[in-house]
């Protein structure tokens, strides 16, 4: 009786080893079975098993594909394109952000700008609230955050 495989030559294990280590780096997928490496190199499983150098790269796939070490490129190019849809879209929530912010500024500006030409001082509004005081910043912060206020305000082109 004639057997369908052929003799494994050592040129043949370490060229099934080079696909194993690349199926281990999630270079072929993330689905391997000893049938895929019989359909690929046309020896059989058990020839294939009896070689410690294919089967301990094999295990070494094996573990690497089921413990979620490796992703198959698709895999991995869907991820990109999610992070990369995610960053898109903070860049426009943060632009969105500093916009606010800029409005924010010069509405306050503005409402200090009136305050004073009522000829009330900022600090003299700025009074403890009824709010417990660690929610707010403190006497010293908060006269940072007031300074740029206390400047004069160019005149705008409003009448």
């Amino acid at each position: 009786m004639v057997s369908k495989f052929r003799h494994i030559s050592n040129e043949d294990i370490t060229s099934i080893v080079r696909e194993l280590d690349k199926w281990a780096m999630g270079e072929l997928g993330s689905k391997l079975t000893w049938q895929i490496l019989v359909n690929k190199f046309g020896f059989s499983r058990q020839s294939l098993q009896a070689k410690s150098e294919v089967k301990a790269a094999y295990d070494n796939a094996k573990q690497s594909l089921s413990g979620g070490l490796v992703k198959s490129k698709k895999q991995t190019e869907d991820e990109y394109q999610k992070v990369l849809i995610e960053l898109e879209r903070t860049k426009l929530e943060l632009e969105s952000y500093k916009q606010k912010e800029q409005l924010w500024l010069r509405r306050w500006q503005q409402i200090a700008f009136n305050i004073r030409q009522k000829g009330i001082q900022i600090s003299d509004i700025d009074k403890g609230t009824n709010y417990p005081d660690e929610d707010l910043p403190s006497k010293n912060e908060t006269a940072k955050i007031l300074r740029p206020f206390d400047k004069e305000i160019p005149p705008s082109g409003r009448i």
